[in-house]
């Protein structure tokens, strides 16, 4: 019989039709029983006693005529299937205690050994199915393949493999046979629909070790000039009370790898753990790896448990070689002089220049001829009709540009050619510098090309500039309409708001202390606009105060579709960089925060993103492609290498790599996105290149990213068992927590769990010496109390 659910045990009368034999017989000897035992009038107390223990043994006896039978139900014998899995992950290697074997070797013997009867109980009465798991998981014939090199203990995964095998069969229960240090599973990510009872057995057990690991890593990228990369590394030890500790950075791929960067640590207690801090600049750009191991610095330090915990790897980020910045200066002052200098001191920002040296009117005039209206000082020269510089055109010079062609037309005119620049900078430029076109144009570079915006202060820009009626407006961080009647007022005075604190680009020193005296010796300034009130996205990050204690808002940014925009008030900040030498540096590293933060996260017209697979144990790329307007791209062709940044012990020189190629799909119903999915199995980095092509087979443009691999850190996150993660396991899906010791009796417990397929046993009562033992009793016991009172 087919069940979801075992049946109460029962009892049945197999020989019921004797009921009338029985009830005679106890009209019978009832009576004869009292009066056998006839008392007398001072012994009736006595012969109650009697009487119940001879009736008693009487009732026994009559009942066995009857033949009851207990009912129960039961697996069929060969019909139910019980899943055995073995954890053959590197977390089985560890060894609790000197003298005994390690938790795998434990396990195999168990497994293993011909003499283990109750692996054979278990083969009598249900269809055993043995699997190994680790990452994944494997069928097996038996588990003489165990070698414990598994990368990870993904036990949830393999739970769901089981109940996806065994859908539509009937599977009684799982036997699983691990530490409880799963990697993929928590007590609050349980999900155990559809499971069968699951009987955890317990393999190790808590243990005195020795053991250094880094916990986890935490990594920060900011714009601060002087350490961009700042990296956080929880080590945690055990046994390792005022023991000296080196904790290494080293990179794994960089060919201009700087030498590994080194901390010294130790714990004060037995069991201890400790953050310690990196903050460095690492050289060049792109994706970078780097590994973080800590260790014992004394070469006699005693061996630790495993040294597998011991590193962890990490990914940079660094952005692409070449980040393109326009600026647009509406007159010749002092403020490109500086940022050009700060700039150019980075290699990855590149600083182009747009500056308007003369309005509309020429600066001399000489006598024109009739119907001339281009500039008499152009007479002469070959072709200068299309060339020569109007009387109402302005005056522009370029600066720093790719070639002889960039710029040549003044301010770009179309998305191809403005979208190329990732931030612009407009300084003291009004909004009739621009046409309508361009000035929509500027707002959808912010919005859809996501590219970073800054609007400086000066007499002729934001309300001054009459950008309030403009797009642009609303791209900007404050209200350009609502003016108000305040206006700064002499020396002004630059200071952090809260907000501005906490933005690593907005510092210039990295000590707060630090910090405040270098704004309290920072000189005043004299030019700023006015602003009186900034829009609900906004965020203000510096406040400029005159002197008469009016506070204005000094820089202020926002988002702004897929781009930031941001708003500096102040109109003379190279006063800042006259001051001195070291102000000088100041403003520089200043420039180079804002640069950076403009072009962070400015995307590209080719995209790739990295995340993990709903399964966790794949990376899923996927590829955004654009055309030159930044639209979406249809039918190209993506094309994506991934190489492996590997890495073999004892070995310093830079790592070597294996790599494979791969086609992305589109994506139904997205256009311009392509997708494909990878799995990889080794530690270490892996780094991701994209290049897309269009249907006429010219190159869109590359794009590179990266993720980490590193299983076996998470592997040996935890040294101890798990048995509460096991025990709750168990509850929840109706099985039991079991020890080596609880084997024997599986099988017998499991043939009286409820199974799919179960048969019903029948078991007579009178075939039990218990029985007949209680019948002797009763009798044996009436014979003594009769012979103890002196009854008949």
């Amino acid at each position: 019989m087919t069940s979801d659910r075992m049946p109460f045990a029962l009892l049945n009368f197999a020989g019921s039709s004797w009921w009338w034999i029985a009830l005679l017989a106890v009209a019978v000897l009832a009576p004869l029983a009292w009066y056998a035992l006839k008392p007398g009038e001072q012994q009736r107390g006595s012969f109650a006693v009697g009487l119940g223990l001879r009736l008693l043994g009487i009732g026994l006896l009559l009942l066995c005529l009857l033949d009851p039978q207990w009912l129960s139900p039961r697996a069929k014998q060969g019909a139910n299937i019980v899943a055995v899995l073995a954890d053959n992950s590197q977390g089985m290697t560890i060894t609790d205690r000197p003298d005994q074997p390690h938790r795998g070797d434990r396990l195999r013997t168990q497994l293993m050994a011909p003499t283990t009867s109750w692996w054979e109980d278990l083969n009598a009465e249900f269809q055993v199915r043995p699997y190994l798991f680790d990452d994944e998981l494997q069928r097996v014939g038996d588990f003489g393949s165990l070698d414990f090199t598994g990368p990870r203990s993904d036990l949830g995964h393999a739970l769901s493999r089981v109940r996806e095998r065994f859908a539509q069969q009937p599977l009684a229960g799982v036997l699983l046979f691990t530490d409880g240090n799963a990697t993929d599973l928590t007590l609050d990510t349980m999900d155990l629909t559809g499971l069968p009872p699951v009987y955890p057995v317990v393999v190790g057990e808590p243990a005195d070790l020795r053991d250094v690991r880094i916990a986890h890593t935490t990594l920060r990228q900011t714009a601060f000039d002087d350490a961009p990369v700042s990296l956080r590394a929880a080590v945690a030890g055990r046994n390792l009370a005022d023991e000296p500790l080196t904790v290494t950075v080293r990179p794994l791929n960089a060919s201009d790898a700087e030498p590994p960067i080194e901390v010294s640590t130790r714990f004060a207690n037995s069991d201890d753990s400790q953050d310690v801090d990196f903050d460095w600049r690492p050289r060049g750009a792109g994706i970078q790896f780097y590994e973080v191991n800590a260790g014992a610095t004394s070469n006699d330090a005693l061996p630790e448990a495993t040294e597998a915990n011991n590193r962890r790897y990490v990914m940079v980020d660094r952005g692409r070689p070449i980040y393109r910045v326009l600026y647009v200066g509406g007159r010749p002052n002092w403020e490109f002089k500086f940022l050009n200098r700060a700039l150019r001191e980075d290699p990855q920002l590149d600083l182009v220049g747009l500056l308007r040296l003369a309005r509309r009117e020429p600066k001399f005039e000489f006598r024109g001829r009739a119907g001339e209206s281009s500039n008499p000082l152009y007479r002469g020269f070959v072709d200068a009709t299309d060339d020569t510089a109007r009387y109402d055109e302005p005056v522009l010079t370029r600066i720093n540009t790719r070639d002889a062609e960039e710029l040549r037309s003044g301010f770009p005119r179309t998305p191809e050619v403005l979208f190329a620049y990732d931030a612009i900078i407009l300084d003291d430029v009004e909004a009739d510098f621009f046409t309508p076109d361009q000035q929509m144009l500027l707002r959808r570079f912010a919005a859809e090309r996501g590219g970073g915006l800054l609007m400086l202060g000066g007499v002729d820009t934001l309300a001054s500039g009459d950008y309030q009626d403009t797009p642009l407006a609303a791209a900007l961080p404050i209200y350009l309409d609502r003016r108000g009647g305040r206006q700064p007022a002499g020396q002004l005075t630059w200071d952090l708001t809260r907000e501005g604190w906490l933005e690593p680009w907005a510092r210039v020193r990295a000590v707060e202390t630090d910090e405040q005296d270098r704004l309290t010796a920072m000189p005043p300034f004299l030019i700023a606009n006015g602003i009186s009130a900034t829009k609900p996205g906004a965020t203000v990050l510096a406040s400029l105060r005159d002197e008469a204690g009016q506070t204005f808002p000094g820089l202020v940014a926002q988002r702004f579709g897929a781009g930031r925009v941001g708003v500096l008030a102040v109109g003379d900040l190279w006063r800042w960089g006259l001051a001195g030498a070291v102000e000088q540096m100041d403003l520089a590293r200043f420039w180079r925060q804002v640069a950076r933060w403009l072009v962070t996260e400015v995307p590209t017209p080719v995209t790739l993103r990295i995340a993990p697979t709903e399964s966790g144990a794949g990376t899923r790329m996927t590829v955004i492609a654009r055309d030159e307007d930044y639209l979406p791209l249809d039918l190209a062709q993506v094309r994506i290498t991934i190489t492996r940044a590997g890495f073999n012990e004892g070995v310093t020189e830079t790592a070597q790599f294996s790599s494979v190629t791969l086609e992305a799909e589109p994506v139904i119903d997205a256009p311009g996105r392509y997708q494909t999915e990878f799995i990889g199995r080794e530690a270490g980095g892996y780094l991701a290149e994209v290049e897309v092509t269009d249907v006429a087979g010219r190159l869109i443009g590359r794009a590179e990213a990266g993720w980490v691999n590193d299983p076996v850190a998470e592997e040996f996150a935890s040294l101890d068992p798990n048995p509460t993660l096991l025990a709750e396991l168990a509850r929840r899906t109706g099985g039991e927590l079991l020890s080596f010791s609880d084997l024997d009796d599986l099988t017998a417990r499991l043939v009286q769990a409820p199974a799919p397929i179960t048969e019903t046993q029948a078991r007579s009562l009178w075939h039990n010496g218990w029985v007949f033992v209680l019948v002797l009793i009763c009798f044996v016991a009436e014979w003594a109390w009769r012979r103890w009172k002196g009854l008949a």
